[in-house]
């Protein structure tokens, strides 16, 4: 486990290091021309990203150079449209991942921590930036923002269940550190919204109006543009203890299971009908066994990953799109662009069972990607050939979980013992307890402390 470990190391900073030298301040690195380009806005993307990996790695002395410089660099204050969603998950999740992360980084704290502090307030600028997208008749965001002018008159109404789904775990947090109750109840009030729209046998499509609640797309699967609304349902609950998330969720599950799995695979099917419209498993669904592993649904996860697993097996990587009764990859959907979602439901699930399968997916992750993406700049996503991008999400979530799969006893998973700094005191007088376990990770793998939520901050949540 040491030495895989080791590996997993050399091939964070290999992509990091080659980031900092080549590409910052964009957005993310182009590893085969060697520089960088903005993707998601224009704000150093892959270094906020990347923060909180380089404390599960162990690395406080560069997590607390990074934390000073992107508090001198970024700039929220921009004329740049931006994806309400990847900001969300990706900048307001690493702001805050970091931010509850920078006791046991040895960061200076400002009293009353962690209800106060830098990366908190940059956070919480970040996410204020994109509630203009909320304000709509229904109170389900639109999918762009424009962060200096806020929503464009021309924008499309059209957007993605995920993207209406996917900020109860970041905006809950930031309501409870900062006594702002404004994030948590926008975020409430979409999946409220978006609950209210799921067809006649129980299933939700993927791509909604948001003004007129039509759907535009009705494919129902636990896929691309679904995905993490499933997942934040689940973690939402966890972290909230709020059973109301908890009970949509298990409605849509029974659903779920009852139209679009066969044989332990999830299919697309029509959401009113429930006739199936593709038999395609795509590379994004394979977070699911992990997701129902926090549910303690094993035997169903274990089955399905057994499936995913064998894809991966077959080519080496999980293609973006698999036909089922084929067998094989669909045309023009074979890359591979490094996504973590099989890794990350392997950890979960050797967490849960013990397996050392889900140990072997990670080293044949490891190598595979060692040995198809890399560069002598970094890492590059696979297609039939290599392009020309690293995404952000590899150094924050497919290296993390890599990682954390083959470290049992690291913080995050609650490892450590009584006496070894493992707790930590925050809050005015120390009177609340961090650290002690029970990370929930968002849909970009930034952990969330759950026991920073339950700090004395008193707000009313509508």
């Amino acid at each position: 486990m040491a030495g895989i470990r080791q590996r997993i190391k050399s091939m964070f900073y290999h992509a990091y290091n080659s980031y900092l030298d080549n590409a910052f301040p964009y957005d993310e690195l182009r590893p085969l021309t060697c520089d960088g380009q903005d993707t998601w806005g224009s704000f150093s993307l892959t270094l906020i990203d990347a923060l909180d990996t380089l404390m599960v790695l162990g690395n406080q002395t560069e997590f607390q150079r990074v934390a000073s410089l992107l508090q001198d660099t970024v700039d929220f204050d921009i004329d740049v449209n931006a994806s309400v969603f990847e900001t969300n998950i990706r900048v307001v999740g690493g702001l805050l991942s970091a931010h509850l992360l920078a006791g046991r980084a040895g960061m200076e704290l400002e009293p009353g921590w962690p209800c106060s502090g830098p990366l908190l307030r940059m956070a919480e600028d970040a996410a204020r930036k994109l509630l203009p997208a909320f304000q709509t008749p229904t109170g389900m965001p639109y999918g762009t923002v424009n962060l200096l002018r806020g929503v464009s008159p021309t924008e499309t109404p059209v957007t993605c269940t995920a993207g209406v789904g996917t900020f109860i775990l970041e905006f809950a947090t930031l309501s409870r550190l900062t006594g702002d109750a404004m994030f948590e109840n926008v975020a409430r009030r979409a999946l409220r919204a978006l609950w209210k729209t799921r067809s006649d046998i129980g299933l939700v499509g993927n791509h909604i109006d948001i003004v007129s609640k039509k759907w535009v797309a009705q494919d129902a699967g636990i896929g691309a543009g679904v995905d993490s609304y499933f997942e934040y349902l689940v973690k939402g609950a966890i972290m909230l203890q709020d059973e109301e998330l908890l009970n949509m969720f298990l409605e849509y599950d029974r659903a779920i299971q009852n139209y679009t799995r066969f044989d332990d695979w999830y299919l697309w099917v029509q959401m009113h009908k429930g006739t199936v419209s593709m038999p395609v498993f795509q590379s994004l669904e394979a977070f699911w066994p992990g997701l129902q592993s926090l549910l303690g649904n094993l035997d169903g996860a274990v089955r399905t990953f057994q499936n995913y697993y064998s894809v991966w097996r077959q080519f080496g990587g999980l293609p973006e799109f698999y036909s089922i009764p084929q067998g094989y990859t669909v045309d023009k959907r074979e890359g591979y662009p490094l996504r973590p979602e099989l890794i990350e439901s392997a950890m979960y699930l050797f967490r849960a069972t013990g397996d050392h399968t889900y140990l072997q997916l990670g080293l044949d992750a490891l190598e595979s990607i060692e040995k198809i993406a890399k560069t002598p700049c970094g890492y590059a996503s696979v297609n039939h050939q290599l392009d020309n991008r690293m995404e952000s999400f590899f150094l924050a979530e497919t290296v993390k979980y890599l990682y954390l799969l083959f470290d049992p006893t690291h913080f995050l998973h609650g490892g450590g013992t009584e006496g070894d700094g493992f707790w930590e005191a925050g809050g005015e007088g120390g009177q609340c307890v961090l650290g002690a376990g029970g990370f929930i990770f968002n849909t970009e793998a930034h952990p969330l402390d759950p026991a920073a939520l339950y700090y004395d901050t008193i707000i009313t949540v509508k």
